[in-house]
């Protein structure tokens, strides 16, 4: 991009006629939380001109009345993972620009955990060049906790400080071993000390993190968290620096239980993302546009709440000309036709009208890329068997331990009495909502599935599997058969990975993700029938949590409190970081 700014001078001061005059618009301005009638003057790329309707009498190659309508600055997404919408980059642009999102900075972690660094070459390269302004986070935690988990890949602080040196890298993505920091951990603090090298931001990720730790992990050098969860964890973060990137995702609204207490503070200034989208959801629920809603909800002004969409994450991220409609920024611009439903009409990219009435105006193009497509999906043989859980006696009674996944997505442990008939566990002895959960290594690890009893994910028969366990993305199985877990794992084998419904020994319903085993190559319309499909399959297998078919999709996430499930270890304590052993003596431990 030019830094010649002559003429866009020449066009501020009247001596140039400007490409585009936007007239008597509602203008969203985010420096003052003020909406007032004005004209704004586009040239090039930039925005010449600003000012009270009717003041500069604009004239223009091409003038757009735009009467009934507000214009506020194109919306920034502060933290997101591209590979969670399931589809290319090029095909998330053509998904979320309607929505009035321009810029995304983005966390390749997915990818990063199957294919290592040239998968995150391959979304560098894949998000060139589109309408889209795409910033890249480089990711800190592969694996999310180092020696707990295997994955595709093994970042350390050499590979993260050769990564921030590629195109359009901004920051650390989300240092999600939260507890590695506060010990001291020496790969964890050297990919942070990199970061602060190279003089980008760190990304947080620290879930109830409070006290004397958080004050560690903070020390260390973290700038932001989109992780919170309770309102008063919001507000001790705030206080000491934090800058909160509240989300509402298809994984739950956070926001809900946040922004009542945040409100105490006497200056709020946040910022807001979307994190994890999946495709029906986005083309049903919307972008950007529907964190605003959520703050509109809590009875933010809408200027603020836009603020919050726009300048303050483009400040935060050292983005000087992005997130404002103002002389000399980027003319990334979004007019809207409902205030109150924050409903984009028109957008701009650079000058560029991209969407009218809502809709793409032109199809976009997929970049060309240097990593060929290949089946990411590789497994040891499996049996049956090695979806049933072998106790350690051949008869009586033992203790078991549970994961317990919780409606708000967090998990907990809990105990049980079983009995054990020639070294079996009758799970549906226990009732029927606890069924299997196998994580089943798919990097070529030559170790047989971790297994755990899970209660709470409400299916009663069948088996769901996916190649999306975030974050190192092992292939995930819940059931109730061992001979339906293998099917599913073979089938997503075979398809290259996606996500699968079995019962009875057929397959109900398929999305197939064939890039790294997370993402399809059709765009996100299609993506989203196939889903819906899924999900109403999945619902039907009794599964009713918000997420459906990607309600397992976090449970070997090693950093989300209170318990997961690894390929290394098996049931695992996040806060302790040790595993947690299924079977135990009742005498002894069972209370």
């Amino acid at each position: 991009m030019s830094t010649d700014r002559t003429e866009l001078i020449e066009a501020a001061r009247g001596a140039r006629p400007l490409d585009i005059a936007i007239k008597n618009v509602a203008l969203v301005n985010v420096f003052t939380c003020e909406i007032y009638p004005a004209d704004i003057g586009i040239y090039g790329q930039r925005i010449a001109v600003v000012g009270p309707a009717g003041r500069y009498d604009l004239q223009a190659r091409e003038v757009i009345d735009g009467a009934g309508k507000w214009a506020c600055p194109g919306f920034v997404d502060t933290h997101l993972h591209i590979e969670s919408t399931m589809v290319t980059p090029a095909n998330y642009a053509a998904a979320v620009l309607p929505f009035g999102t321009t810029t995304s900075i983005i966390d390749p972690h997915e990818i990063a955990n199957v294919l290592g660094m040239e998968g995150v070459r391959w979304m560098v390269e894949g998000s060139e060049g589109l309408p889209l302004r795409v910033y890249i986070a480089v990711s800190s935690c592969v694996p999310a906790v180092p020696g707990k988990e295997s994955a595709g890949a093994d970042f350390g602080p050499a590979q993260v400080a050769e990564m921030l040196t590629w195109p359009r890298v901004i920051a650390v993505a989300e240092v999600m071993d939260y507890m590695g920091v506060v010990a001291g951990s020496p790969k964890m603090v050297g990919i942070i000390q990199e970061g602060l090298k190279a003089g980008v931001l760190i990304q947080g990720h620290a879930p109830l993190l409070g006290g004397r730790e958080l004050n560690a992990y903070l020390a260390a050098g973290v700038d932001n968290d989109h992780e919170l969860r309770l309102g008063e964890e919001g507000l001790e973060k705030l206080r000491l620096g934090v800058l909160p990137l509240l989300k509402v995702s298809s994984f739950g609204n956070y926001a809900r239980a946040i922004v009542p207490a945040l409100k105490q503070a006497p200056f709020l200034d946040i910022a807001l993302c979307t994190d994890d989208i999946e495709p029906a959801d986005l083309l049903e629920n919307g972008h950007m546009d529907r964190v605003v809603r959520e703050m509109l909800w809590h009875g933010i002004e809408p200027a603020r709440a836009i603020r919050w969409a726009t300048l303050n994450g483009a400040r935060h991220y050292r983005l000087r000309d992005h997130g404002a409609i103002a002389p000399g920024y980027l003319a990334d611009i979004v007019l809207l036709d409902s205030l109150q439903e924050v409903r984009a009409s028109e957008v701009f990219v650079g000058g560029q009208l991209v969407v009218a009435q809502g809709k793409l105006l032109t199809p976009i193009p997929q970049p060309p890329t240097s990593l060929p497509i290949a089946n990411s999906v590789h497994l040891q043989p499996l049996v049956s068997d090695d979806f049933r859980l072998a106790a350690p006696i051949a008869n009586g009674p033992i203790g078991l331990h549970l994961m317990v996944l919780e409606p708000s997505r967090l998990t907990t442990l809990a105990k049980v009495e079983a009995d054990v008939t020639d070294s079996r566990i009758d799970l549906a002895a226990l009732g029927e909502d606890i069924c299997t959960l196998a994580v089943v290594p798919r990097h070529g690890q030559s170790r047989p599935p971790a297994l755990a009893p899970l209660r709470g994910l409400h299916l009663r028969q069948g088996a769901l599997a996916s190649s999306i366990a975030h974050d190192s993305h092992n292939i995930i199985v819940a059931g109730h058969r061992a001979e339906d877990m293998l099917l599913a794992v073979q089938e997503l084998e075979r398809c290259g990975g996606g996500i699968v419904a079995v019962d009875g020994g057929k397959v109900l319903a398929k999305v197939e993700l064939p890039v790294a085993g997370l993402m399809s190559l059709k765009p996100v319309t299609e993506l989203a029938v196939e889903m819906a499909a899924l999900n109403r399959t999945v619902a039907a297998l009794g599964i009713d949590h918000r997420a459906r078919a990607l309600s397992t999709s976090g449970l070997a996430l090693t950093v989300i409190p209170e318990v997961r499930i690894s390929d290394l270890l098996g049931l695992f304590d996040v806060q302790t970081q040790q595993a947690i052993p299924v079977f135990f003596e009742i005498e002894k431990d069972f209370s």
